[in-house]
């Protein structure tokens, strides 16, 4: 290659790939000059569409029909088709009949086999005559051929379009619902945990409401032991013995100024000390007869009633706060 072609040649491996330079280096060892060169040196032709348009080159293909070559319209197998009609002594005209982008290969070689055997057969006038007519039949063909191309081709729009109205609007639509609802889905949980940590404060309250009002019942409690709690009374020497009591007037003197109903019920449990202590802190909390009575029950243990206690003063106490 002489200087300017090597120069030329560093200028394309700027723009073009290793493929492409192969083809540039090929075509200069062939003897094109740089002139023709630039014609195919283009990026959006790829390497085997530059090679057979070189080849086109070498064979003295018409001008006209080297540009069309290089729009980069035609593939690797159709420009060969065009490569041979020209080397096979068809016209320009003749060639561009069949030289249709939109026309596959195979079809081309077709059209140009039978344009090369119509014009071999045709050797007077008369078969002249029969040849223009066979071309013009075949140009009318391919015309139709094209027609009928692009009515399948507008028709494949029209159906794409469509689909994508349809198919893709349904599914951008569901999408955007799914979108929404896990939106609301977020909202929700958070509603929720909102709530729960509001449950979560107000039991904590009722917990510290209900460990004041157990201190204050214990402190009280406390309180009324030690003021009952008296000397002890010496009997004097004229003493005798009492006849033992009753149970119910044992429930009379540690329950005083309570109804006989009461202290039938209380009697009738056969409730232990520690549960008859729970009743009588009861009524010295200030509860009713029929809330003290909700707890006189053989069956809970003296815990238990302590804490039905607890819980029916602390109601109490809310109620009176609330009005």
């Amino acid at each position: 290659m002489t200087i300017e072609e090597q120069k030329y040649l560093e200028e394309c491996r700027k723009k073009l790939g290793a493929d492409q330079i192969e083809v540039i280096q090929m075509a200069f060892q062939y003897g094109l000059g740089i002139k023709d060169v630039r014609r195919v040196a283009i990026p959006k032709l790829n390497a085997e569409q530059m090679r057979q348009t070189v080849f086109a080159m070498l064979e003295d293909v018409d001008g006209e029909l080297v540009d069309l070559c290089c729009q980069g319209t035609f593939d690797q197998y159709q420009i060969p088709e065009i490569v041979s009609g020209s080397v096979s002594g068809l016209t320009k005209e003749e060639i561009m009949s069949y030289a249709t982008p939109d026309l596959p290969a195979s079809r081309m070689k077709k059209m140009r086999t039978q344009l090369i055997e119509a014009k071999k057969n045709a050797g007077n006038s008369a078969e002249g005559a029969a040849f223009k007519e066979y071309t013009e039949n075949l140009i009318k063909m391919m015309e139709t051929s094209l027609q009928q191309f692009k009515e399948n081709n507008e028709k494949f729009e029209v159906l794409s379009t469509l689909v994508k109205e349809h198919v893709l609007d349904e599914k951008n639509q569901e999408i955007k619902d799914l979108y929404e609802n896990l939106k609301d889905k977020d909202g929700l949980i958070k509603k929720l945990q909102e709530e729960a940590a509001a449950r979560e404060t107000q039991i904590k309250k009722l917990e510290e409401e209900l460990t004041a009002v157990r201190t204050r019942s214990n402190a009280e409690v406390v309180e009324g032991k030690t003021e009952k709690v008296t000397a002890p009374t010496v009997p004097p020497s004229y003493w005798r013995p009492q006849p033992p009591q009753t149970k119910k007037t044992i429930l009379e003197k540690l329950f005083p100024q309570k109804t006989s109903d009461i202290l039938d019920k209380i009697a009738a449990e056969g409730l232990s000390s520690e549960q008859l202590e729970e009743v009588r802190s009861a009524f010295d909390s200030g509860l009713a007869d029929d809330e003290v009575k909700r707890i006189i029950k053989k069956e809970l243990t003296a815990d238990k009633m302590r804490k039905m206690r607890e819980i029916m003063l602390l109601v109490r106490e809310r109620r009176h706060t609330d009005a």
